[in-house]
């Protein structure tokens, strides 16, 4: 399993609120609709808060959603990103939509290695 990581910031203007509602009803469709060998998609968003060790002051979190993609393999995400580099306007509206919700030069992405600890 391949597990996929991108940490997004929302657009300036946009309020969490405002960005959560965009990305689950507009964004979510238009991602799923490309979604080959996609096996799991599920975001996380990331609400400010306190934190004592930090100094118990309200903190905004660097990014408002972290997305996990998983694949059966890398190949098969590999297979995935050979066919977008292929064929780049499958992306237009999924870039397109990006560009209002998210601050792109702000995105990254991380392959996941998982470490479980027992308790």
């Amino acid at each position: 399993m391949l597990k996929v990581m991108l940490f997004m910031k929302r657009k300036p203007g946009l309020s969490l609120d405002e960005f959560i509602e965009h990305y689950e009803r507009v964004h979510v469709p238009l991602a799923l609709t490309n979604a080959r060998n996609l096996v799991h998609y599920e975001r996380h968003y990331l609400r400010p808060g306190r934190f004592v060790p930090f100094g118990d002051e309200v903190i905004e979190p660097d990014y408002d959603v972290i997305t996990e993609l998983w694949y059966e393999s890398e190949e098969l995400f590999e297979d995935q990103q050979a066919l977008l580099r292929r064929h780049p306007e499958v992306l237009d509206d999924i870039v397109a939509d990006e560009e209002h919700l998210f601050d792109r030069s702000k995105s990254r992405f991380a392959y996941i290695e998982d470490r479980v600890s027992e308790l």
